[in-house]
């Protein structure tokens, strides 16, 4: 009996539905990142964030929700989908890691499945669809993006950022339009918008990828523009909501004194930052503080001199070598610097989107080897030992995330100079071990005596272990710093009253109402000084009315403005407010 030949692998592979392979390598990607469930939240932002946030480690409520769309929390950044995820987390697990950890990895095994399908959609290819998604999804330099629960931001924008050019790219591709996708990308947008705004150049990564017909430029850039101009509109709008919470925030300062020369340095070593970090995965440190030395900016510039040139010359053997360079510069351009978001200007996390388009260029620059490659399986072994790498890579990196422990004692060995790194790593004995957190907060203080978050943490660390006047002495001397922090004077207000020290206490109410006028618990902290030791309701008043202002919607302040008003015995005024406290 005669039997026919198996058909190749490649042929049966390809008869697989393509959301199996998806799902194959979600799976793949999930089992990656699995030593992260066994990891602990971490003392930077985590706390900010979620765990001693009370508008999210009380979980979903009518509250929470508001607080999540209208205001940008105690720093200047404004993703109210990523709080109503973080929320979400905490009404289904409570504040156990392990579940935290694991919907991190969930939507970033989902991003790179996306990008999977967008990839096969484009391509048509298997290989190269699960080379690209693979490489972006193991590469090492996104353990911080995804291992860092306060990442969530990064890793939803991501999934939702492919899946709205997914949709696009469907509805692109068929004869007959079909609006549901159309608007399902859109949708997808705002949302990839509303949990990171740094995705908000998607619209330009359409332009891009569907690029203008060599012989249409004209009606074909005009077709594509009228098909994006609604996700061009959603950018705008969301882009000035970013614009105003930024300005409310306690950030809202950073980098705007830096002078011109100085952004311009930073942008350009920025821009080579990612370049350097992708072709040569190291992420060795956790922060990075602008270098004061010009030998950094020196070699940025001449690779830059290298790296423009090969885009060129490569580009005209392939037009994904200059698709990609674009990409990787638009989506690279919200995190450049240009606007400053952090005291760091540069971060593994920054690079999470911007790196697909270093990969096309990757892949661009492969396939021009493959038709110059005489032997044919060279190179798709050369790519799959990549892969291979980064996964090699990623599990070696990954423990360092495990607590606060290991991420900052790792941190202070490979980044001495770093103020930062011990006082976390303080903060991790803080609970078992005083002695030893504040051995740590001294540390950091030495490295940057400037700084006045050191002195503050020795001080209340001082308070615990007994010691009021050495904590008097380090409040005071964070407040004569060059860059203090307002919790410096709350914590100085309320030990000069538990010292009796009412006089000093006052001045410290009057010069922190100077120097942070859009602190709300200064304003609250100082106008209870005044009701409750001054005994001077006509001095808390304003202080109350300033809370208020700040935070309109803050139960706190409008009852305490109803209560100051009671006392002064101006009864209408008492029940304005008492009317916007709810009835229970």
């Amino acid at each position: 009996m005669e039997t026919k030949p198996s058909p190749p692998a490649s042929d049966r592979l390809a008869r697989i539905p393509r959301w199996l392979h998806a799902c194959l390598l979600f799976g793949v990607v999930f089992l990656a990142f699995a030593p992260s469930l066994t990891f602990d939240f971490i003392t930077y932002d985590d706390p900010e964030f979620i765990i001693e946030n009370p508008n999210v480690n009380t979980g979903l409520s009518r509250e929470n929700l508001k607080w999540a769309f209208a205001s940008p929390g105690e720093v200047n950044l404004w993703n109210p989908l990523t709080s109503l995820s973080h929320q979400l987390d905490v009404s289904l697990f409570g504040l156990d890691p392990t579940w935290h950890h694991a919907m991190n990895v969930f939507w970033h095994a989902l991003a790179a499945s996306l990008l999977f399908l967008i990839s096969l959609k484009l391509t048509n290819s298997l290989g190269w669809s699960y080379l690209i998604a693979l490489l972006w999804a193991l590469h090492s330099q996104n353990v911080q993006s995804v291992a860092w629960i306060s990442e969530r931001k990064g890793v939803l924008s991501g999934a939702f950022f492919f899946a709205s050019i997914l949709c696009f790219t469907e509805w692109h591709s068929r004869a007959r339009k079909l609006p549901a996708l159309y608007i399902a990308s859109l949708l997808f947008f705002l949302a990839a918008a509303l949990a990171k705004p740094s995705v908000l150049a998607l619209p330009l990564v359409l332009l891009i990828l569907f690029a203008p017909k060599p012989g249409e430029i004209i009606s074909s850039s005009l077709s594509s523009l009228r098909q994006l101009a609604p996700f061009f509109a959603v950018a705008v709008g969301v882009a000035a909501l970013v614009v105003f919470f930024r300005n409310q925030g306690t950030l809202s300062e950073v980098g705007s004194t830096d002078p011109g020369f100085e952004r311009f340095r930073q942008v350009v070593m920025s821009y080579t930052f990612y370049l350097t970090r992708f072709s040569f995965p190291i992420p060795s440190q956790l922060l990075f503080t602008p270098p004061t030395s010009q030998v950094p900016f020196i070699v940025s510039l001449s690779i830059l001199g290298i790296f423009l040139p090969a885009v060129i010359g490569l580009g005209r053997r392939n037009k994904l070598v200059p698709l990609g360079a674009l990409v990787y510069t638009v989506l690279w351009l919200p995190v450049s610097g240009i606007i400053p978001i952090s005291h760091y200007f540069v971060a593994d996390r920054y690079s999470y989107l911007p790196q697909i388009g270093l990969i096309m260029i990757l892949v661009g620059a492969a396939k021009i080897l493959f038709t110059r490659c005489s032997r044919p399986l060279l190179l798709p072994m050369a790519l799959s030992a990549l892969v291979v790498t980064h996964l090699v890579l990623l599990q070696k990196h990954l423990p360092r995330w495990k607590n606060s422990e290991t991420l900052f004692g790792h941190e202070m060995r490979v980044n001495p100079g770093s103020a930062l790194a011990p006082v976390h790593y303080g903060e991790f004995f803080r609970p078992d071990d005083p002695e030893k957190a504040l051995g740590y907060y001294q540390i950091g203080h030495q490295k940057a005596p400037h700084e006045g978050m050191p002195l503050t943490k020795m001080g209340l660390m001082q308070l615990r272990l007994e010691r009021p006047e050495e904590a008097l002495e380090s409040f005071l001397a964070a407040t004569r710093v060059a860059n203090p922090v307002p919790e410096t004077w709350t914590q100085l207000l309320l030990l000069q009253v538990d010292l009796k020290l009412y006089a000093e206490a006052e001045e410290t109410v009057i010069e922190s109402v100077r120097r942070f006028p859009d602190d709300w618990d200064l304003m609250m902290n100082g106008a209870n000084f005044y009701l409750l030791v001054k005994k001077d309701p006509q001095k808390a008043l304003p202080l109350f009315l300033k809370a208020h202002k700040i935070k309109p919607s803050e139960m706190d302040s409008i009852r305490a403005c109803a209560h100051c008003y009671r006392v002064l015995e101006d009864t209408p005024s008492a029940e304005r407010f008492e009317r916007l406290i709810p009835k229970y």
